[in-house]
């Protein structure tokens, strides 16, 4: 009998997505068929959770800095954050398939961040699918 080999969509951990702030827009959907349309949607009932950023650790053991819900339309604003790594957890209300774990560079040696929009659909069997961390810098 021969078997396929499966591998799971791997995320990179330790790669930082490099801001000037933590602000901007969920976005997503967990049944649209189209990314770009997926992406329309805002995510209104969505939790964000700063923490400080640890290598290979649990999220409990991890130092909570910031919880911000995301307003009707999605939108969040942590805020001024110093300069500093962190995980940025994101938990969708009343769904087990929608949210995400970024890790988060906040840097003053970067283009100014304009908005985030983070994509929280699920990920599909295929690796395509939501968990993007979209910047958009000031010209």
């Amino acid at each position: 009998m021969l078997s396929a080999l499966c591998q799971a969509c791997s995320l990179v951990e330790g790669r930082f997505h490099q801001v000037t702030a933590i602000r901007g827009r969920i976005v997503g959907s967990s049944w649209l068929p189209f990314r770009w349309l997926r992406q329309s949607f805002s995510v209104g009932d969505a939790t964000l959770v700063l923490y400080e950023y640890r290598s290979s650790a649990k999220a409990e053991d991890l130092k909570q800095l910031a919880v911000v819900k995301a307003g009707s339309h999605g939108d969040f604003d942590f805020g001024a954050i110093p300069n500093g790594h962190y995980s940025l957890a994101i938990n969708v209300k009343d769904s087990d398939r929608m949210g995400g774990w970024f890790d988060v560079e906040v840097s003053d040696t970067v283009k100014p961040t304009k908005e985030i929009m983070v994509y929280v659909s699920p990920i599909h069997p295929d690796c395509t699918g939501g968990h993007e961390f979209i910047e958009n810098k000031k010209s």
